[in-house]
């Protein structure tokens, strides 16, 4: 049944808080995962929890900065002490600003764009990858967008950020490579153009077939090692639509 495909695995979603992230989350939740949720606010954190828990998932809120190492470790080590070591995770914690020339930015506000979604992405995926190999089994999908590759006028940390995940992503395929891991990026905008990315903060049911591409690449029978993949290419889509027939 559709509902018990991820019932023994445990997913950590980073920006679980809202939009994609909250998607992304009860979509996992509702496969049978038990799921880690994390962001800097409390307060949506606790709405999600408390919408999974309704629906009958598992769910464990926990603040974390993705920027913060220290922070990242111990959301693992939440996971594990909870219900198990994380055998999926999902890079969706992210920022947009600063958006405007470059000349404009400040160090500051452009640094910390990096911080997080290069950064965070970064942390996150080490702090997961050892449990991972030791088990010889993982899914890590990172969130980025079309912003990776197409350039856009005001939005210089946030198109370098995303191209430097996609090529993470890349560089850690063949690393992983015969392992049981795999790692791919999903660009979720659709038209992927950074202004249309706001869209990941829309309504959670507007998002819910990006989130099954999600889930499918989450699967343990899904295997798109090094793979960055568009939320418009109809064959993954199709891929996803049936294997959560």
């Amino acid at each position: 049944m559709t509902e018990l495909r991820l019932s023994k695995q445990v997913a950590i979603v980073t920006g679980g808080g809202r939009g994609f992230g909250r998607a992304i989350a009860e979509t996992l939740a509702g496969l049978g995962a038990s799921v880690v949720i994390a962001s800097r606010n409390a307060l949506e954190l606790d709405e999600v929890a408390s919408v999974i828990k309704k629906q009958g998932g598992r769910v464990l809120a926990q603040t974390a900065d993705v920027s913060d190492e220290r922070q990242v470790q111990e959301l693992v080590l939440a996971a594990e002490r909870w219900v198990g070591p994380p055998t999926i995770l999902v890079n969706n914690a992210g920022v947009l600003d600063p958006v405007g020339p470059l000349v404009e930015t400040s160090g500051a506000s452009w640094l910390r764009n990096i911080a997080i979604n290069v950064g965070g992405t970064y942390l996150a995926t080490r702090a997961v990858l050892p449990g991972m190999l030791d088990r010889d089994h993982g899914r890590v999908v990172n969130i980025s967008s079309g912003a990776a590759d197409r350039a856009s006028a005001g939005w210089s940390a946030y198109c370098a950020a995303k191209a430097a995940v996609d090529q993470l992503t890349r560089v850690l395929a063949p690393e992983m490579e015969g392992s049981g891991v795999t790692v791919c990026a999903f660009h979720p905008g659709h038209g992927d153009t950074p202004a249309l990315d706001l869209a990941r903060s829309s309504s959670v049911d507007a998002l819910v077939q990006p989130a099954r591409i999600v889930a499918y690449l989450c699967l343990p029978g899904t295997a798109r090692n090094g793979a960055i993949l568009e939320v418009d290419d109809r064959d993954i889509a199709g891929e996803a639509d049936a294997a959560l027939a």
